[in-house]
């Protein structure tokens, strides 16, 4: 039997010459191929978004005879050690409990669910791979910060963590479509964090791609090594973006930014510190946070 690594492999072998639909079937196996393993042909394809005949026609691309040899390879790389893959299971399967206390059972398999994606993530993400990009993000003249649409929550949080010890992160908003102008003269002393997942967002895959070719440094950090935003990233981080809601989840995401911070603030060393010091005075002195007033 085909193992799922080799099937892995010839997914991204093959991707380059597939149509638009079978890259679509393609991905979404890469990306859930826990979902792949557990649900039947029609709920697979639903679920991706494609016809049965596209996974199928997939699957004989791939040299297997059926669409069942090509799920039995999911099926094996689960119980050979992929049980974390089953983060892919979705809200649909959370509430569809009828116990007594739904909510209850909702709420504890949701933690079970975020859980499983940080654990997921650390267990897939080597360090080294973590520092490399927050060296490459700290000695850049600037950073562009690309999350558009759900992800520019997570890109607002970076941005204004790391403005806290250095003044050169520019926040990417395309508000009123002047992200080309807010991209300005980005260059090869210059990195790009981008943020993207499926559905992808057109604008910001056209800005990756401008930097790239502006010979700007890109770390993507998205949910497929398939992904628009991927292809020609120097630096790229796959992640679990499946949430106990019916939107993506942005935790995964979250936690690598997290770690990108402290790589930053590590080889900034005492200027950073002192950088951070000097933020926080200013802050005090605006009255920015609240403080316990002393009883007369």
């Amino acid at each position: 039997m085909t193992d799922l690594a080799e099937v892995k492999e010839k997914l991204h072998a093959a991707y380059p010459g597939l149509s638009a639909q079978l890259r679509n079937a393609a991905r979404f196996a890469l990306k859930e191929p826990a979902f792949v393993a557990l649900y039947p042909l029609r709920r697979v394809a639903g679920r991706a978004g494609v016809s049965p005949a596209s996974l199928v026609r997939l699957a004989n691309q791939l040299g297997f005879d059926t669409y069942q040899g090509f799920r039995d390879a999911f099926r094996a790389g689960m119980h050979a050690g992929m049980g974390s893959a089953r983060y892919a299971m979705d809200a649909e399967s959370i509430v569809a409990g009828k116990a007594a206390r739904a909510f209850e059972s909702t709420y504890r398999s949701a933690g079970e669910m975020l859980q499983r994606n940080i654990r997921e993530t650390f267990a897939t993400v080597p360090p080294e791979a973590v520092e490399a990009a927050g060296n490459c993000l700290a000695k850049a003249r600037r950073i562009y910060i690309l999350g558009l649409r759900s992800n520019f929550a997570a890109s607002f949080y970076f941005d204004y963590v790391v403005k806290t010890f250095t003044r050169k992160t520019v926040l990417l908003e395309g508000r009123l479509g002047m992200l080309i102008d807010e991209l300005g003269d980005i260059g090869p002393r210059d990195a790009m964090l981008a943020l993207s997942g499926e559905p992808y967002a057109l604008d910001a895959v056209k800005a990756v791609d401008y930097a790239v070719a502006a010979g700007a440094a890109v770390i993507a950090i998205t949910d497929s090594s398939l992904s628009p935003i991927a292809r020609q990233a120097g630096h790229v981080f796959v992640v679990p973006t499946t949430g106990p809601s019916f939107y993506q989840s942005l935790v995964a995401k979250m936690a690598l930014l997290e770690c990108f911070i402290c790589v930053m603030v590590a080889r900034n060393g005492p200027q950073a510190v002192e950088r951070v010091k000097q933020e926080f005075q200013r802050r005090e002195r605006f009255g920015v946070y609240w403080r316990e007033k002393a009883r007369s």
